[in-house]
């Protein structure tokens, strides 16, 4: 009897490390930023485009792992986003000013006594990473985005966006330029690009995105949501009890693997399975 659970419990230990092995992201470079790096995590503004306000809006898939989260996660999220647009058009220094009907300023005779928020995530046009005629304002406009953001005593994070449906083959170029910049710039990359990439390789049925090859599915949203959700809190969103918003919930195994997808994704990304 103790032969045999000897026996299983090696076997099982060599399919744990060989499965471990065969799973390898699409980066070659790796992440220097591995940790949450605000001091505390009560506010955030999203500054984006349509890929993050498809669907209703990430802010809502990521509102819903909050609120079904034990215990649940009190954050609040502002979303700010301009159609097709490009860091370079956002006037980010000016949304984190102080404006008179800011709900979420702290101020004292028009002068801000704390940042309006605790993070700010910079999502980034949807070619920036991949285009030639992009890559280099992307890598411009992140450096002057996230010392706007540290001027206002915030903490920048940068997303890693997704290829286009008919470019899958560009997922690492996108990876690698995305890393490279963040590190640059003292970033915490979210590599949501990274876990549409490994969804694929484990469900092709999954669509992940919709019939312009750009833009994302309800499902796609969903998986957005998770990884933000697992790489600014460090907590797995696996077991969540949450299909979906915007009246387009997912089936619950289909929710329930891209919540593991997600984690899967983060923990090996940042070296988390590791520690």
């Amino acid at each position: 009897m103790i032969k045999n659970t000897m026996k299983w419990m090696a076997t099982a230990m060599i399919l744990t490390l060989a499965s471990s092995a065969s799973f390898a992201l699409e980066n070659s470079i790796k992440p220097t930023v591995t940790e949450p790096q605000a001091q505390k995590m009560d506010t955030g503004l999203l500054v984006g485009n349509s890929f993050s306000y498809y669907n209703c809006g990430v802010n809502g898939y990521l509102r819903g792992f909050m609120a079904g989260a034990q215990p649940k996660v009190d954050f609040k999220l502002r979303m700010t986003t301009i159609s097709a647009g490009a860091l370079s058009l956002h006037e980010v220094d000016r949304y984190l000013a102080y404006h008179e009907q800011d709900q979420y300023a702290k101020a004292v005779e028009g002068k801000l006594t704390a940042p309006l928020f605790d993070v700010v995530i910079l999502q980034g046009h949807s070619a920036a990473a991949t285009s030639a005629k992009r890559l280099p304002y992307f890598e411009k406009y992140v450096g002057i985005r996230a010392n706007q953001v540290r001027e206002a005593g915030s903490t920048p994070v940068l997303v890693m966006t997704w290829p286009y449906k008919d470019k899958p083959e560009t997922i690492k170029k996108l990876a690698d330029n995305t890393i490279r910049i963040a590190i640059q710039n003292n970033l915490m990359v979210v590599p949501v690009g990274l876990a549409f990439d490994e969804a694929k390789k484990g469900r092709n049925d999954l669509s992940l995105i919709v019939s312009d090859k750009r833009h994302p599915t309800a499902a796609g949203s969903y998986l957005y949501g998770a990884v933000l959700y697992a790489s600014l809190f460090k907590r797995s969103p696996v077991g969540i009890d949450f299909q979906g918003d915007c009246e387009k919930p997912l089936d619950p195994k289909t929710a329930r693997y891209l919540q593991e997808t997600a984690w899967k994704t983060v923990s090996a990304f940042y070296g988390w399975n590791a520690q």
